[in-house]
């Protein structure tokens, strides 16, 4: 028995020596890894099926409120000539500080005057022979007046060319506050979408679903201009020039989609 074991051991042994380590440039196998390897798949773009959008009603609404305009801007210049610049320009000076002065003292509620255009500019005359010579200055002077009473526009006119004013340019009327009717117009838009998609639901036996998009908005009015050439005639006269101030208008739109509901019981 111990003869038998001995020769177990040695013969051990000799398979390990005989093994011996690895040759030079040869790597050791790397350990195996444990677990399971994933995998990996290629699936071409095309066989990916799109994502279904879910049924939905898209619809427009649109509202109009109407402002009183309490604000109004009259637009008008004095026109003055001379043989010279420096000559155009003090008659200029001289007669729009007459205009000016009666108007800061016409009592006119919220007067505002701000100058916003000034220019001077040579006349040219031509003679038998087609020579162009300068034959005078003209210089222009513009100025606007804004007033709290659109009421009080035809005396202000009256005011102005009676001081010596010679030209009006433009009459503009404005609201000064235009935010409650913007949000008031944006609301009613949006009532106006939502009764259009309800009845296009229940006409389709469905329930109207929450609303998933809206895009639009409510408009910033302009000033409302007055056209000039109505008609009207302005003149220093005992009776103020009638002038109409009108309104202003605020428009919203909107465009909103709404998800379908479930269906309608019954249908």
């Amino acid at each position: 028995m111990i003869r038998r074991v001995g020769q177990t051991l040695g013969l051990v042994c000799a398979l390990v020596a005989c093994a011996g380590p690895p040759a030079r440039g040869q790597s050791t196998p790397p350990p195996p890894v444990r677990g399971v390897q994933p995998n990996i798949y290629e699936i071409a773009p095309e066989q990916v099926a799109p994502s279904q959008e879910p049924p939905f009603i898209e619809v427009n609404g649109a509202a109009t409120v109407i402002v009183p305009t309490d604000q109004a801007r009259v637009s008008f210049a004095m026109e003055s000539r001379g043989a010279s610049a420096a000559e155009a320009a003090n008659v200029n000076a001289d007669a729009m500080d007459r205009v000016l002065t009666a108007l800061r003292r016409a009592g006119l509620p919220g007067l505002d005057l701000e100058t916003f255009g000034y220019a001077l500019q040579p006349e040219y005359a031509t003679d038998p022979q087609r020579v162009r010579t300068v034959s005078g200055y003209v210089v222009t002077n513009n100025v606007s007046a804004t007033i709290t009473d659109v009421d009080a526009v035809g005396r202000l006119i009256d005011v102005a060319i009676g001081a010596g004013a010679n030209r009006v340019s433009g009459i503009a009327f404005t609201a000064s506050d235009t935010e409650p009717a913007r949000r008031q117009a944006l609301s009613e838009a949006v009532a106006s979408a939502r009764a259009e998609a309800e009845v296009i639901a229940q006409a389709l036996g469905y329930r109207l679903g929450a609303p998933l998009e809206i895009h639009g908005g409510a408009e910033r009015p302009s000033p409302r201009p007055l056209a000039l050439d109505s008609g009207i005639r302005f003149q220093a006269a005992a009776a103020p020039t009638p002038i109409e101030a009108g309104d202003q208008t605020v428009s919203a739109n909107v465009t909103v989609r709404f998800a379908l509901g479930p269906a309608l019981s019954g249908r």
